[in-house]
């Protein structure tokens, strides 16, 4: 095993408050076939992440604060739907193929499952140390059952935890009980972060519908006061970024964010992001609210985290890997966009959707953007003959 450490991990865990990437995007999975179990389309998947790549390197111009704060990463092994349902095999691919590009200056993230097994685990592990993936992310095991004790969860993600330090690779855990079947509380958390591979974490991600029984529980707890909190739960992004200063000593960010809507609305949440750290809090809350409304549009249940497939399938990257959406599910999206009135946050959240120039529904799209956008230039020129 090795005992290397890259300069970029090192950074990582000797700071992670400061060097954290703040904005990660979780990213869909292409898709291409038919059912009952559809696979991975590899140049679809590159075109993709290029896109999301160009996005990110167009912000990180800015100058920002502190170093983390204009670095961005891209998640691999999180998207298919609800239930994280690719195969330790079908996993593999995504991760060779995802990692077989110019990656420039962004983060590569992995996010690994306990009920795949320690050994199908330790050779994904082996992969991603070779591959030169920077932080591998582990949530509790699907296999716990709804009410395991925190010394169950700990010792459940335990071996992807310590597995991941002695590859050198950086580790982040996750709490996402739509997935696992329970949270990751933050007595789990002091477990592992104290354990074997603990001096590697750097990052704690949540996914969690209710803010204060979650983000804000870690946010507050002084044995993990060094570790960056990721918010995974969309709606909850605008207040972490507010909180996150106000839970480190010498008031730097706290909290960034990762977040599979950021794969259909990279433009805004980069925007957010900057307009977060100028301090533009009215401006980062109608941001919020536009991508929240679109979101919501995709809940069947508001307790659920969306179903982010809808805005897959819309981008032109595929249907799911198991089922198809609905021509109504589409529907639905495209109405909640509709009435969104125009604005510069409505213009960027289409932008974001037509990251790709062939999407089936790349027309629509389009005519909505235009729409938006010579009504904004109406609004402008109504303006200045007023003055």
């Amino acid at each position: 095993m090795t005992n290397y450490i890259s300069p970029l991990v090192k950074s990582l865990i000797q700071d992670p408050i400061a060097n954290y990437p703040a904005a990660t995007v979780a990213c869909f999975d292409p898709t291409t076939g038919e059912l009952p179990r559809r696979r991975l389309d590899h140049a679809r998947t590159k075109q993709f992440l290029q896109a999301l790549i160009g996005v990110a390197g167009r912000f990180a111009t800015f100058d920002y604060p502190y170093p983390g704060a204009g670095r961005s990463a891209l998640l691999i092994g999180a998207s298919t739907g609800q239930a994280h349902l690719r195969t330790a095999a079908e996993l593999e691919e995504w991760f060779q193929v995802a990692a077989d590009m110019d990656w420039k200056d962004v983060y590569k993230v992995a996010l690994l499952r306990p009920e795949d097994g320690e050994a199908a685990n330790a050779r994904l592990l082996d992969q991603l140390a070779r591959l030169q993936y920077a932080v591998v992310f582990a949530r509790p095991g699907n296999n716990l059952g709804s009410n395991p004790t925190d010394q169950q969860v700990a010792e459940n993600m335990r071996p992807i935890v310590a597995g991941a330090a002695e590859r050198g690779l950086a580790v982040g855990l996750y709490s996402i009980s739509d997935v696992s079947g329970c949270p990751m509380n933050p007595e789990a958390t002091a477990e592992l972060v104290g354990g074997q591979g603990g001096d590697n974490v750097v990052a704690i991600k949540v996914t969690e519908a209710n803010y204060e029984n979650s983000t804000l529980r870690f946010l507050d707890d002084p044995r993990l006061a060094h570790l960056k909190i990721v918010q995974g739960w969309d709606p909850h992004l605008a207040r972490a970024l507010q909180d996150g200063p106000r839970h480190d000593i010498t008031r730097r960010q706290r909290c960034g964010f990762t977040s599979g809507a950021m794969s259909f609305a990279s433009v805004s949440y980069f925007s957010l992001l900057l307009d977060s750290i100028r301090n533009e809090w009215d401006e980062v809350q109608q941001t919020q609210a536009v991508v929240s409304h679109v979101f919501a549009a995709m809940q069947d249940d508001p307790g659920k985290f969306a179903d982010l497939q809808r805005a897959k399938v819309i981008m032109g990257l595929g249907q799911p890997i198991t089922r198809e959406v609905t021509s109504e599910q589409i529907e639905r999206v495209f109405a909640a966009i509709d009435v969104l009135p125009p604005s510069s946050r409505k213009w960027t959240l289409l932008d974001s959707l037509r990251l790709l120039p062939d999407g089936p529904y790349q027309d629509r799209l389009q005519s909505l953007a235009d729409g938006c956008f010579q009504k904004l230039k109406q609004e402008v020129q109504q303006s200045l003959a007023k003055k």
